[in-house]
């Protein structure tokens, strides 16, 4: 009889065990679901918080390229955009810190096919100039040039894409992020890691960008608009290796034009012009293949870079953006996100 209940006590006890156990696994469950909502909706807030200070650091950026425009005739190294924005405590443990980048100091990858997607043989030569400058393969310039053309001009390549594993086709359009790279037969991440110091993406649906880069170049190369030399870069910031390509000089002389505008700023494409004369460069002789157009001292396109640590968290934006004018007025966005 005693053992009887002995056994009932057991089971009652180990039941109220089983409903004490569930109880708290309940309140537990309930306890890490409310704390990862809560933590959810903090985690979002202070994202936002940080984007919202990014987009601040980024309109900073556009103020002073407008300022910059308003009192210089110039863009160069030396200017107040130039100089990166130092990580900054804003309040509590929020840091800021920026820079801007010149895109007219790289090579445009957009030239290297026309307005109707015909390849640009000029731009395509110009390219595999600066590859071979920076240690690339040249043929990289083909390969990247006919990718982007319109389908009618891919039928040399198409095969290679095709019969790949798995397969693909090429894009048939300009690029709107450089990270398309990759698409591209023979290209790589090291590769790409290497290119992004030396070019830029800047698009074609831009009108200014078209009326820059394919009217005013294709005047500067005879009326050719089939080969056109494309956007020009500033010898004020591009990397002699840039401005060798796009100006069809050697890298040395490239290298003369950088270390001259260090002691002083190109004021004009005026004075560029003289120092390259002085160093042997002319247009005059019919077999130059110089293009001293595509060299000037003065920028439209430029990257603003944000970045925002928020306690754990670190936000980074970028924005693409226009600077059609010296008025003084900020900059317009043709485009902006996380990066």
């Amino acid at each position: 009889m005693v053992s009887a209940k002995v056994k009932n006590r057991g089971a009652a006890l180990i039941t109220v065990m089983i409903v004490v156990f569930i109880i708290v696994a309940i309140i537990t469950h309930l306890t890490v679901t409310n704390y990862r909502t809560v933590k959810r909706l903090s985690n979002r807030q202070l994202q936002e918080q940080a984007s919202t200070i990014a987009f601040s650091a980024i309109d900073f950026g556009r103020a002073g390229l407008g300022t910059s425009a308003a009192t210089l005739a110039t863009d160069s190294l030396k200017d107040i955009w130039a100089q990166p924005l130092p990580k900054t405590k804003l309040f509590d443990e929020v840091y800021m810190s920026g820079y801007v980048i010149d895109e007219q100091s790289k090579f445009n990858l957009n030239d290297l096919v026309n307005t109707n997607g015909q390849p640009n043989q000029t731009v395509i030569t110009q390219f595999s100039n600066l590859l071979s400058y920076i240690n690339l393969p040249p043929g990289l310039a083909y390969n990247i040039a006919y990718y982007m053309a319109a389908p009618p001009y891919q039928s040399e390549i198409m095969n290679q894409y095709t019969t790949a594993n798995p397969p693909s086709r090429p894009a048939g359009r300009p690029f709107i992020d450089i990270s398309e790279l990759i698409l591209i037969k023979g290209v790589n991440s090291q590769i790409i890691n290497k290119l992004q110091q030396y070019v830029t993406i800047i698009p074609v649906n831009n009108y200014n960008y078209k009326n820059e880069s394919q009217t005013e170049s294709s005047t500067s190369s005879g009326g050719n608009k089939q080969n056109s030399p494309g956007l020009s870069v500033n010898v004020n910031t591009a990397m002699p290796e840039v401005i060798a390509a796009k100006g069809g000089i050697s890298l040395s002389v490239a290298q003369r034009i950088v270390s001259a505008r260090q002691a002083k700023t190109f004021g004009s494409t005026g004075s560029v012009i003289a120092f390259l004369t002085e160093n042997g460069i002319t247009q005059n002789n019919k077999d130059d293949k110089s293009n001293l157009s595509g060299l000037v001292v003065s920028s439209k396109y430029f990257t603003t870079h944000a970045v925002v640590e928020d306690q754990d968290y670190t936000v980074k934006w970028v924005a693409l953006v226009y600077r059609p004018n010296r008025s003084g007025q900020w900059p317009q966005i043709l485009w902006l996100h996380p990066e």
